[in-house]
């Protein structure tokens, strides 16, 4: 009965909550923690500031591997232009400044090493295969100034181009002689770095790369291909100047093999001519009397566009 009751009072009995009283903070405390949050600040301001020199742009070291047209100093330069940062930008913006400003790289692979403070820009650049010769053509419906006038006439511009067609820089033709020229026509004038759609040219790349693998002897005398009619692409041959071969794109293969056929007859001919022909490795004359091959001078065609068959002619045949 005692405990009951001593439980019912202790369950039941008058509670009183308790409040800790209310410390007044005195203004030595008060500067004491305006220090100590000031303290804080300055340091976080002093680790932000390394941070950032940390990944400042003038301080990165440059790996630089591929590049033969451009130095590390052009590259620096493009990136210093366009990037905000240089080090925590992403390597696939990087890489895109790089081939939008830089029209010889192809393709780049960048990687960045935080600790080192090191940006690693491996380049693979484009490779000349021919100059464009692109002649520039007024619009019909402006062929014409308001004054009745008669605008300026066609204006050719020449551009070296890659394997795929990029204008990689305009050039003057005559320091690339040794190049195969590729001709066309258009409205506009091509940017360089991009790459040029049109059919002619795009048809002339891909004959030029077919002769290179197929008859690179041939690919190495080929000075102009002119694809503007696919039916009859002219072809110019430095060993043959007074001669235009005639090929299709259909029968490209066809064409050259037909055309280095010729090269040969005309290469033996010109032996022949001489009082001289190959005999077992060995050279021997023929008499004076023998009949001489015709020259080539008055033939102005050579076509070469059908199977098992060569017709050549001049200008009046």
């Amino acid at each position: 009965m005692f405990k009951s009751r001593k439980s019912h009072q202790k369950k039941d009995g008058p509670s009183h909550p308790i409040f800790n009283p209310r410390r007044t903070r005195t203004p030595r405390y008060r500067a004491r923690r305006t220090i100590i949050v000031g303290i804080v600040v300055v340091t976080f301001l002093f680790i932000g500031k390394i941070i950032l020199s940390f990944f400042n742009f003038e301080r990165v070291s440059f790996a630089l591997f591929g590049n033969m047209h451009y130095t590390e100093g052009q590259i620096y330069d493009v990136l210093g232009e366009n990037l905000e940062n240089i080090v925590i930008d992403s390597e696939a913006k990087t890489a895109k400044y790089l081939k939008d400003n830089l029209s010889y790289i192809k393709d780049v692979h960048v990687t960045k090493n935080l600790v080192k403070r090191q940006l690693t820009i491996e380049v693979t650049e484009r490779k000349v295969l021919a100059y464009l010769k692109l002649r520039l053509v007024d619009d019909p419906t402006t062929n014409y100034s308001p004054t009745g006038k008669k605008k300026q006439k066609k204006k050719e511009h020449f551009y070296l181009i890659d394997q795929e067609g990029y204008v990689l820089e305009p050039i003057k033709p005559e320091h690339y002689d040794k190049l195969t020229k590729i001709t066309d026509e258009g409205e506009h004038i091509p940017q360089i770095g991009k790459k040029v759609k049109s059919t002619t040219t795009q048809l002339g790349i891909q004959v030029l790369k077919h002769v290179r693998s197929r008859k690179p002897d041939i690919a190495k005398d080929l000075s102009c291909i002119d694809a503007r009619d696919p039916k009859k692409i002219l072809i110019q041959i430095r060993s043959l100047p007074t001669i235009q071969v005639w090929i299709a794109a259909d029968m490209v293969e066809v064409g050259f093999h037909n055309l280095s056929l010729f090269i040969n007859q005309q290469a033996l001919s010109t032996l022949q001519n001489h009082g001289l022909y190959p005999v077992a490795n060995k050279t021997k004359h023929r008499d004076a009397g023998s009949k001489q091959t015709p020259s080539l001078s008055k033939d102005t065609y050579l076509d070469v566009r059908y199977k098992d068959t060569i017709y050549m002619g001049g200008a009046n045949k």
